[in-house]
């Protein structure tokens, strides 16, 4: 799925950071440190389909998204959240997006 939503927004990292670019840098840093356990986690817990496990997974990616400036995994991450405490059936396309979204905000930044 395309969004229009930006992967990456450089001025919203730094005002979520407080206008500190080092602790901006350093928040996204430890997001992309942790973004694929975090993925794998979810998948597998989707897999297995235990909710529980991959509520926990989504909330930690989705919580790490509010302070990072990084809008199209959050929107990803609160979609597939809120799919799974609506008690969903089918969450795979939003799962699919998430991991869209992880990997284009990963690609990105290691350019």
């Amino acid at each position: 799925m395309e969004t229009t939503t930006p992967i990456y927004d450089k001025d919203l990292s730094l005002q979520l950071a407080g206008g500190k670019p080092d602790l901006a840098e350093q928040m996204l840093g430890m997001l992309l440190r942790d973004l694929p356990q975090l993925c794998e986690q979810a998948n597998v817990a989707a897999a297995a389909n235990d909710n529980e496990a991959l509520f926990r997974s989504v909330h930690k990616i989705n919580g790490s998204t509010r302070y990072c400036g990084v809008p199209a995994l959050g929107e990803a991450a609160d979609e597939l959240e809120l799919e799974i405490k609506a008690g969903s059936t089918d969450i795979t396309a939003a799962i699919q997006r998430l991991n869209e979204e992880a990997e284009r905000l990963i690609a990105l930044k290691k350019q």
